[in-house]
């Protein structure tokens, strides 16, 4: 997408690669080549950041899909050397479960303050008078921008809900084995899952699920009703 942005001015014979109109005169040196370069930069820029968001997502997808196939491990173990080892696991996996909400969460909430000014930024301008194509073009970003949301607080969710199944699975072998030393071990396994691994930011930014995402969704549409009736208050 940045390369095909990049050589758009020699295939279409145009002086920059998008029709962005300015309010001065650009067709001079070297204003030209500086604006050419700042839009392949912003270009470039934007397909890093949504690259950078699918990545991101998969890792925690990859952490969620790993607590999946310890819960079947758990459901098939039969001896306590299984038992153990899924154990062991289990413990590893937290540990690889918290780096990865460690290493996502400032992703994530740079992503979540671009999406909200972008988002907000189209609704108001669709309020103006535009050509039905321009009007495509925002609400078109406007989706992109709640789609980059989503696509964390998805995997997100998928992540909370496969650590507590963990500790659901521990339960039911917890009730079918009646030695004391498994006992324990179940006991400490079921406690360490009482609290879900979550992507957060203290202060900044809350546990990223559904839940959060119904909340952002409202919190847009407060922000884009409070900025249009300032706007229109001020026209009166």
């Amino acid at each position: 997408m940045a390369l095909l942005t990049a050589v758009l001015p020699i295939v279409k014979h145009q002086p920059f690669p998008t029709t962005t109109e300015y309010p001065f005169d650009v067709l001079y040196q070297p204003v030209t080549a500086l604006i050419c370069a700042q839009q392949i930069i912003s270009a470039f820029l934007v397909t890093g950041q949504l690259c950078q968001n699918v990545f991101m997502a998969l890792l925690i997808w990859f952490a969620s899909i790993r607590f999946e196939m310890l819960i079947e491990e758990l459901k098939t173990a039969t001896n306590a050397y299984q038992l153990f080892e899924c154990i062991r696991k289990h413990q590893e996996l937290l540990e690889y479960g918290i780096d990865i909400s460690i290493a996502t969460r400032p992703f994530a909430f740079i992503t979540i303050c671009c999406s909200t000014t972008c988002t907000i930024t189209n609704f108001l301008l669709l309020l103006k008078e535009h050509s039905l194509i321009l009007a495509m073009w925002f609400i078109g970003l406007s989706v992109i921008g709640l789609i980059e949301v989503f696509m964390y607080t998805w995997p997100a969710e998928h992540l909370i809900h496969t650590v507590t199944e963990v500790g659901h699975a521990a339960f039911e072998i917890f009730e079918k084995h009646y030695f004391v030393k498994i006992w324990k071990c179940l006991q400490i396994f079921i406690m360490r899952n009482q609290k879900p691994i979550v992507i957060t930011i203290p202060c900044l930014m809350p546990a990223l699920s559904f839940n959060y995402f119904a909340a952002y969704l409202s919190t847009i549409l407060s922000y884009f009703t409070t900025l249009r009736v300032v706007m229109v208050d001020d026209e009166e």
